[in-house]
């Protein structure tokens, strides 16, 4: 019902609702106009009427008016009237449902009713939620319509003039109804005359409201007049419809009716005054509408009513007067005072001044006295005609009445000036009597300004001069355009803004001030010439209030406007976001002159950026590379190096010394072929550091990774033995080049440790003495596991990074700056340490790996011992290590570099670890590639950091990274699964129940191997040799090189030859007993003649023999060398 009520309402606006005319002079419908609003919309003037007599009146004499005499379209909600003066409030706020108290579809934007005569002013709650919650669209008050509503008891005129001649009884005072001084029913006629099936019963009325009860009891002391049950007030009614006031309640026929309406309308009121002036009264409530519009028609009893209202007009009643109205007992609920009259205005909307003046003041001139209200109420009430022809009639009989509430339509309001409406344009004068001069509202651009001629003051629409403006209409002034701003032309509607270099520090001004040279604004509309500075990613170097604008150099953050002071301060009055600082990761020297020099640290934690001089932890030097004396870096803060680091680190030399003596024992274990439990645990825990030592190397590429790699790199570096990490600086002290003597001297003090201990054990009994070999193979041992660290160190000195500034520092030892003399003497050290140990060592182990299988061969089993560290768990990877470092080196700056040459050695290594399966174990070989295959990957995917990237690339690099970290996760499990079985099912390996997991696959058993190779054998003895040598072409290469490495290992291991052995070698191999005597074959003969002679069932003693050696494992164990 309410959606179907605002369709009609909007639906009406389309078209006026009157279009005929009253006056036979009115203004033609043809030209009649709409209002226009800004947005270019027309429509016309609604008025509303609210559903009560006096607003119809109200309503339709205004109308009637503006479309006849203003020329305008009207359109009126007589389809839909509203509910009351309230919904009046919401309807010419622009709301849609003005009587839906739910919802009434407020601030749609534009209100369609402009007008609202004849709105009482008794509702001021609604009334200031509307002015607080709508403001920008509230209703505005145009005063009194000239008369005030007032709502009271009444009497009929007759029964007032017969008490009064009858005996003077002025029965319109409440004090001549007092029972103990007069009789008023005389006067009245009997409550029981009434027809009580009219009648609302009091159980169905106020009277059962319980609060407006007691209050009654309380105000009055009645008692007697309420009915309490079970601490419920009603209010006593003997007869069920009438309430009957203490003075006439023993005998009703002395009480006096009172009709009222609705629910009980001021019934609560009337009680309290009968009460508390003993006023003979009977209260009951009509039980509808028409029943209260006719039964006070009797004349006969006193009635609820109000004006201006037509219902009773031909009583002529009077209202019944009581003491003036005491608005503080009212708020209390002491109702025995008169009641309150009631301000009747007109409303209008607040856009009703700009779209239609002329019919404002129209609206605010229009005054009625209640004397005309009720005539035409009454009009209307006794011929029954329409509001239109009533209101017509009124209007053709008082035009001097109605025609002072026309305006002159040239006296123009502030805020408008004068239009000539046949020419279309704003005029200056009221001379041109030819022409139709109307107010219009000045136009943007333009202000209103009184002028005064012969018709009296008016007002015209004035051009806005330069350096002024006005956005907005109906403006009584120009506004000076604001600093930062100007105007070189009239009639403008805002001010320009200042472009980017220029500013204006004063108001009205007709252009702008230019910047000083080479510097520029922030943006439009700068207010003062502080706002000039240095474009973005300059800074300002001059300190006497010039300006020298010098471009900001990297690892800086130059906003706009930035000078030297601000960078020094760290402040800025303009506001942090035009502070310049030092990034986080850079470091520049406090001073005038190294300021903007800016250096790039090594570790973003140390330098937090900031102001020049800022370092993280306790750092000094430059750039926060080292802590002051007596104190070492932890990683985020430089602590005291107390007495435990020192003792330590004592310690730990010791311990180094004493494990190297302890390694020359433990590298004589006994030699297995197969992989034994201690194999597989050294072999996993040494594949896994060298992982993580190669991914540590990784982390030394000059990539920006993220935070959550370089915590795992910085973990991975510590097995690189970075002795810098360890609080070294407590010992050493903080000179950089000091520190880094000491850590290159390590493995030369190794070697020269072993040396000197080989030396002294000479001087001990001969069963004491060290063996050279064994010295040479634990010497190789110590420098093959500290080979990255080893690499690592003595590289250290050649990655050289640059800083913002030109200058370059090692990227290890930042505070040495490369080229310095400092640098060159690292140098020294670094190539000594570089040629002799690391390519020296390399060039010791590839000679050695050439010459061992020959060694071997010739019986020379010394020379193979000293090698023995080497063939025993040869690693191809550990020796490409400079080879990773290398790319660090010569491209330090240029991380794509590094990347790709880092990228294919890994890969290179990888390739030849697969061809070369070097372990014993085959699942140690599988998951040795799956490590090397996700650090290449890894080292793969840093090409995605080298750049920024948004979100999603760096949320799929961080998705890549995660795997390949996975894959090694999962590969490290494994081989802690391995080393776990190994300890608690010995078996696992070395053993007759090998697990096929280790050995990807089930082994044949020797004793079965052992017979199908003698089979074989003795098939072969029958071939002659063309017909091998045929049957051999036709195998493929790899067949071939099968066969020939089988050739080669029976030979070797298996059945030795009487004769030279190496005829029968066709690859390298080296034989166990180069390292192991007990495992000696003898050598066998070519030819078992002897078995032909032996009796059938019988075998001969040495194949016996050798059948019985080979299903004796522990007798045909074998050297499996890692290179093979």
């Amino acid at each position: 019902m309410v959606s179907s009520m605002a369709l009609r309402i909007v639906i009406s606006l389309l078209v006026p609702s009157v279009s005929g005319s009253c006056l036979p002079d009115a203004i033609p419908p043809a030209s009649r106009q709409n209002l226009v609003n800004p947005n270019g919309e027309t429509y016309p003037v609604g008025v509303f009427i609210s559903n009560y007599a006096a607003s119809w009146a109200a309503q339709y004499l205004g109308a009637a008016l503006i479309q006849d005499v203003l020329g305008y379209n009207v359109t009126l909600n007589a389809d839909a009237p509203g509910s009351g003066s309230v919904a009046g409030y919401y309807g010419v706020t622009g709301c849609r449902n003005p009587s839906n108290t739910a919802d009434r579809g407020c601030m749609q934007g534009v209100s369609y009713y402009h007008v609202h005569f004849e709105s009482w002013r008794g509702y001021p709650s609604d009334w200031d939620f509307i002015q607080k919650t709508y403001g920008s669209m509230a209703p505005k008050n145009l005063g009194s319509m000239g008369y005030i509503g007032f709502v009271s008891i009444y009497l009929p005129k007759p029964v007032q003039a017969q008490a009064y001649a009858a005996e003077g009884l002025a029965l319109q005072y409440f004090r001549s109804w007092n029972a103990s001084w007069n009789q008023p029913w005389k006067y009245f006629g009997l409550i029981s005359s009434v027809d009580t099936s009219k009648l609302l019963p009091c159980n169905a009325s106020v009277m059962m409201d319980d609060g407006a009860m007691r209050r009654h009891v309380r105000f009055t002391g009645d008692s007697d007049g309420v009915v309490i049950n079970n601490d419920q007030y009603t209010g006593r009614c003997d007869d069920g419809f009438w309430w009957t006031a203490p003075s006439c309640r023993a005998n009703a026929s002395r009480c006096i009716g009172f009709i009222t309406g609705g629910n009980g309308w001021s019934a609560e009121e009337m009680m309290q005054k009968y009460t508390v002036w003993n006023m003979p009264g009977a209260i009951a409530v009509a039980a509808s509408w028409g029943d209260y519009t006719q039964l006070p028609l009797s004349g006969e009893h006193s009635f609820y009513w109000w004006t201006p209202d037509p219902s009773f007009l031909e009583l002529a009643p009077l209202p019944l007067q009581f003491p003036p109205h005491n608005a503080r007992e009212f708020a209390q609920g002491i109702q025995t005072s008169a009641g309150s009259s009631f301000s009747v205005d007109t409303l209008v909307s607040q856009d009703l001044a700009i779209l239609a003046p002329t019919v404002e003041k129209f609206a605010d001139k229009l005054e009625l006295t209640l004397s005309q209200m009720d005539e035409i109420l009454l009009d209307q009430k006794n011929t029954g005609d329409s509001w239109e022809n009533v209101t017509c009639r009124w209007i053709l009989a008082n035009r001097a009445t109605w025609q002072k509430w026309i305006p002159d339509e040239s006296e123009c309001a502030p805020g408008f000036g004068l239009f000539d409406q046949i020419l279309s344009e704003f005029t200056d004068t009221r001379a041109n009597v030819t022409n139709k001069i109307i107010c219009e509202a000045c136009p943007p651009g333009t202000f209103s300004q009184m002028m005064s001629d012969n018709n009296g003051d008016t007002y015209i629409c004035v051009p806005c001069d330069k350096g002024t403006s006005q956005p907005s209409g109906a403006a009584l002034t120009c506004t000076p355009c604001k600093s930062g701003e100007y105007q070189d032309e009239i009639r403008s509607t805002e001010c320009k803004r200042c472009a980017i270099g220029m500013y204006q520090d004063e108001e009205g001004q007709l252009g702008c001030k230019s910047c000083p040279s080479s510097t520029s604004t922030l943006g439009f509309g700068s207010v003062a010439p502080s706002e000039c500075g240095c474009p973005e990613n300059y800074i300002d170097m001059d300190r006497s209030g010039g300006f020298e604008c010098v471009r900001c150099s990297g690892g800086m953050t130059c906003p706009a406007l930035s000078s030297l002071v601000d960078l020094e301060s760290g402040t800025s009055v303009l506001g942090e976001e035009f502070t310049p600082k030092i990034q986080k990761g850079f470091y520049s020297i406090a001073g005038s002159s190294t300021s903007t020099e800016v250096f790039k640290c090594r570790s973003p934690v140390s330098c937090p950026g900031g102001p020049p001089g800022t370092c993280a932890g306790g750092l000094i030097g430059t750039p926060c590379s080292q802590c002051p004396a007596g104190a070492t870096w932890t990683g985020s803060e430089c602590e005291d190096c107390a007495g435990w680091r020192q003792a330590l680190w004592a310690f730990a030399v010791v311990g180094i010394f004493a494990f190297l003596t302890v390694a020359y024992y433990l590298a004589t274990s006994k030699v297995t072929a197969k992989a034994t439990v201690l194999f597989a645990t050294t072999a996993s825990f040494g594949m896994l550091v060298m992982a993580m030592q190669n991914m540590g190397l990784v982390g030394m590429m000059t990539v920006e990774w993220p935070v959550s790699l370089e915590g795992l790199f910085s973990i991975c570096q510590f097995l690189l033995l970075d002795i810098d990490s360890y609080g070294f600086s407590c010992i050493a002290g903080q000179s950089e080049s000091t520190r880094y003597l000491l850590s290159a001297l390590i493995f030369p003090s190794g070697v020269a440790w072993l040396a000197l201990c080989f030396a002294v054990s000479k001087l001990f009994p001969k069963k004491h003495q060290w063996e050279g070999p064994k010295v040479c193979s634990t010497m190789g041992a110590f420098l093959q596991v500290g080979f990255s660290t080893m690499s690592a160190t003595s590289l250290a000195p050649m990655m050289c990074y640059q800083h913002p500034n030109g200058q370059r520092s090692i990227m290890k030892y930042p505070g040495v700056i490369c080229g310095s003399a400092e640098h060159d003497m690292m140098l020294v050290i670094a190539w000594i340490l570089l040629v002799v140990f690391v390519f020296g060592f390399v060039a010791l182990c590839a000679f050695a790996v050439f010459m061992v299988p020959r060694w071997s061969a010739k019986r020379q089993n010394h020379f193979v011992a000293c090698a023995r560290f080497l063939v025993f768990r040869f690693r191809l990877v550990w020796g490409m290590c400079p080879l990773i470092n290398l790319p660090v080196v010569a491209a330090t700056d240029y991380p794509p570099i590094q990347v790709v040459v880092i990228a294919m050695v890994l890969t290179t290594g990888m390739v030849m670890q697969m061809l070369a399966w070097p372990w014993k174990v085959p699942m140690l070989n599988v998951t040795d590639c799956i490590i090397s295959f996700c650090i290449v990957l890894l080292v793969t995917t840093s090409t995605l950091y080298l750049n920024k990237i948004d979100s999603t690339m760096y949320a799929f690099a961080a998705g890549v990274s995660t795997a390949m970290l996975s894959g090694i996760g999962v590969a490290i499990g494994i081989m802690v699964l391995m080393t776990a079985s190994a300890l608690f099912y010995r078996s696992a390996m070395g053993g007759k129940k090998e697990l096929k997991f280790f050995n990807l696959g089930s082994v044949a058993s020797s004793e079965e191997l052992a017979r199908k190779v003698k089979a074989v054998c003795v098939e072969l003895e029958k071939a002659e040799v063309a017909d091998l040598s045929s049957q051999l072409g036709v195998l493929a290469v790899f067949d071939t090189r099968k066969i020939t490495t089988c050739i080669t290992l029976l030979a070797t291991e298996v059945a030795p030859p009487a004769e030279d052995g190496r005829s029968f070698k066709f690859n390298k191999r080296i034989a166990s007993s180069s390292f192991d005597p007990s495992l000696k074959r003898k050598p066998q003969s070519r030819q078992f003649s002897s078995s032909q002679s032996l009796a059938p069932g019988t075998k001969p003693q040495e194949e016996s023999n050798e059948i019985t050696n080979a299903t004796e494992p522990e007798k045909t164990e074998t050297l499996q060398t890692d290179w093979m």
